[in-house]
């Protein structure tokens, strides 16, 4: 080979690589705009150089094609410029048929099948096109630019800007999570506890050996609620993920913050008004940021995300539902999908995500957090939601003596989500054997989930953070398995099965060990409880702000004490109207929905429940009432029916649903509301004069253009205590 050929080799190398760095900066820079958590930018830089070992072996591949296909060519500066636009072309047609392959075909669909080779030969046909016309236009049009774009030159500076940018990007900033965030205005005690919230998703108290149930699902909780408190009869605000999640993280019913089926949004934007900006709802992570202290989330749940508004306030959040990305790029999505043809098996998840969730959570506190801040940690573990599939060595945990485990997995026994729509439909059903296996393969996804949580405990415990952290172990919502009307999952229902969620709480310092409280609480109740706690730690009270004073839940700290007073006599939940989630159904009717077979479905309702009753209240205007010493298993929740012995009593229960979220409103209006906000702005706004202006004489619509709607600003001043209703009944006139 002369030395000529060795310089063409060399030169396509170094030129490929150069094309392959430069293509993988823009997908990096598509990738990175799209992509809204962990944008690490040394993602990129651990990953340029398989983009220039590909680009490379492209390049040195032309270099070997080109004097074949332009023998004539002798000028060194003409073949340079047809070797860069093989390369190019090459390099752009190669990355177009492993797109179509991984990601235009649908998997099932065969490599080698006549619409795939169609397609494939509509991409190379495209790529011979391309080529010729680059060719035409570097020969007849922009022969000086194309020359310089492929020289020697062009290459040693592509050389150059690479080192500096993979050099640099070591010195960049992560951003870990996109979402608002304030700025912390306060520096917490050098002591300050630790707060620790874990959300066991679509785990029911009832089937927790922590409360009663006959199976041993959970020895880790048990062992922990020995060591705290334990509420027995706790509830949740919403019976499904999205806007339970909302109501804990912001400490309001989904009557008013409105995430749900109709608005699947925790609104997190910025308001403006008069060039002044507040958050539209303020949730624990942004007052924990508030309060000085390090945020970080972790979970792998789709609702769970920054498109949904959940994850404001963290300052690191791992979102594990969607491609890390690191596995969104070309080279690592190849790789992932064929390493098995190099000798490489794929790698294997261990399980739904818990396991990952809590090794980053043990990662984060061993090796990144700031020793001198206290935490604000969140997690969710999504093992016991469907389809039920626990890790092998636990599926056969409680299912029945003699059963082939075979038979209980899919396809022949399936638990998917398309399986629980045919049974809410009629168009599948599930035999009363079958249905046992379900809620056997679900404990044991429990089971599964408690020993992670056991890992947890034993690693903080070892890092000797344990007795220093708040930790608080609740559900979003349960899981029916065809108690009342053979309703299966968590959808469209208020019923216990889905509400009475744990909640377990373990804080040395204040909470008395071994506690089992009654009394009724809810998931609301959270936010104002660690509030509460960190305020007690401290001594003295600490300025609230006014979302916090907003706030619909009610502390639980005193009724953790010995003899503490109950918090609260009643709890409420909502279920947004599910028109959305029914429209996705195959069989819905966009032409006429109330055809539909669960068209019964499409109304808002919500319950308000005592320790004795239950009222199902519906936007279309029925009723259902529940008294559980009849029916404790509110079969009567689908008559929509409130008997004659009870139509007073389901009254006042109305009456009182209806007042409290009154209050919750006014509270929230007059603390946070849009009038309040323009109230203040009015009386602030840059130019005006601060003094009370003298309304005398003025027409009503003078009065109306200044501002002063209903009176003077005076109006807008904050309350300095709670101005909604206890959730506690009236006793002689008083509350």
């Amino acid at each position: 080979m002369d030395a000529m050929k060795v310089y063409y080799l060399l030169h396509g190398g170094v030129l490929g690589a150069c094309l392959a760095g430069w293509a993988s900066l823009i997908e990096a820079f598509f990738l990175y705009s799209a992509y809204p958590y962990q944008t690490d930018p040394l993602v990129w830089t651990s990953l340029l150089p398989s983009y220039l070992f590909v680009g490379a072996a492209i390049g040195f591949g032309c270099g070997l094609i080109t004097p074949r296909l332009f023998p004539k060519l002798t000028e060194r500066r003409q073949r340079r410029m047809m070797l860069g636009v093989l390369i190019l072309v090459a390099g752009g047609t190669l990355t177009m048929l492993l797109n179509a392959r991984m990601s235009w075909l649908p998997s099932a669909v065969g490599t080698t099948s006549p619409g795939a080779l169609l397609l494939f030969g509509q991409i190379l046909l495209g790529g011979m096109v391309c080529f010729a016309a680059l060719v035409f236009v570097g020969r007849k049009l922009l022969a000086n630019q194309m020359n310089a774009l492929f020289s020697q030159t062009a290459v040693n500076f592509s050389v150059v800007g690479f080192l500096v940018l993979a050099g640099g990007s070591f010195a960049l900033p992560t951003s870990s999570a996109k979402g608002s965030m304030p700025e912390s205005t306060a520096t917490p005690p050098a002591d300050a506890p630790n707060v620790l919230l874990i959300v066991l998703d679509t785990v029911a108290a009832a089937h927790l050996s922590a409360y009663g149930y006959e199976r041993e699902t959970s020895p880790r909780l048990d062992q922990l609620a020995s060591e705290g408190a334990l509420f027995e009869n706790n509830f949740s605000a919403a019976p499904w993920t999205l806007p339970s999640h909302a109501s804990i993280f912001s400490g309001l019913l989904p009557n008013n913050h409105g995430t749900g089926w109709e608005r699947p949004r925790l609104s997190d934007g910025l308001a403006s008004l008069a060039n002044q900006a507040r958050y539209d709802f303020h949730t624990m992570a942004e007052e924990f940021n508030r309060l000085g202290y390090e945020t970080i989330g972790a979970s792998e749940k789709a609702w769970l995300t920054a498109e949904t508004g959940l994850v404001q306030g963290f300052a690191s959040y791992f979102d594990f539902s969607e491609l890390d990305l690191r596995q969104t790029f070309l080279v690592s999505r190849f790789w992932d999908r064929y390493r098995h043809k190099f000798g490489m098996p794929a790698k294997q998840q261990i399980d739904k995500g818990g396991a990952r969730v809590v090794g980053t959570a043990l990662g984060w506190l061993a090796n990144d957090r700031d020793s001198d801040k206290p935490f604000f940690m969140f997690m969710n573990l999504n093992e016991a939601h469907d389809p039920y599939e626990p890790p092998e060595e636990f599926w056969s945990t409680f299912l029945p003596e003699g059963i082939d485990i075979e038979k209980t997995k899919p396809p022949t026994l399936r638990s998917d989500v398309l399986l629980h729509r045919e049974v809410l439909q009629s168009l599948a059903t599930i035999t009363p054997e079958q249905m046992a296996l379900y809620e056997a393969l679900y404990d044991a996804e429990i089971l599964y989930q408690d020993g992670l949580l056991g890992r947890l405990f034993d690693g903080m415990e070892q890092m000797g953070v344990k007795d220093d952290t708040l930790i608080i172990i609740t559900s979003d919502h349960g899981e029916e398995f065809g108690e009342i009307d053979g309703r299966v999952g968590h959808q469209l229902s208020l019923s216990d099965y889905l509400l009475h969620v744990p909640l377990i709480m373990r804080y040395p310092a204040q909470i008395p060990s071994g506690r089992r409280i009654e009394a009724l609480s809810s998931t609301i109740d959270i936010f104002p409880t660690v509030l509460d706690i960190l305020e007690q730690h401290r001594g003295f009270a600490m300025p609230a702000s006014v979302e916090v004073m907003a706030l619909e839940g009610v502390s639980q700290l005193a009724t953790m004490q010995e003899d503490g007073p109950a918090a609260r006599d009643m709890v409420m939940a909502r279920y947004s109207n599910p028109a959305a989630y029914l429209s996705s159904f195959l069989e819905w009717d966009p032409e006429d929905p109330y055809r539909f077979v669960l068209a019964e479905y499409l109304r808002s309702m919500d319950v308000i429940r005592t320790p004795t009753d239950k009222l199902y209240m519906y936007s279309d205007g029925d009723r259902s009432y529940i008294d559980f010493e009849t029916d404790p298993t509110e079969q009567a929740s689908m008559l929509n029916v409130v008997p004659d012995d009870f139509r007073k009593r389901a009254n006042f229960l109305e009456k009182r649903f209806d007042q409290q979220i009154t209050s919750h409103v006014v509270a929230r209006e007059l603390l946070t509301g849009h009038l309040a906000w323009l109230r203040t702005v009015s009386g602030k706004s840059a130019g005006r004069s601060k003094d009370p202006v003298d309304t005398a004489g003025m027409t009503q619509q003078e009065i109306e253009e200044i501002g002063y709607v209903g009176g003077n600003v005076s109006d807008a001043t904050q309350a300095k205590e709670r101005i909604s209703l206890p959730p506690f009944e009236a006793v002689d006139g008083k509350r």
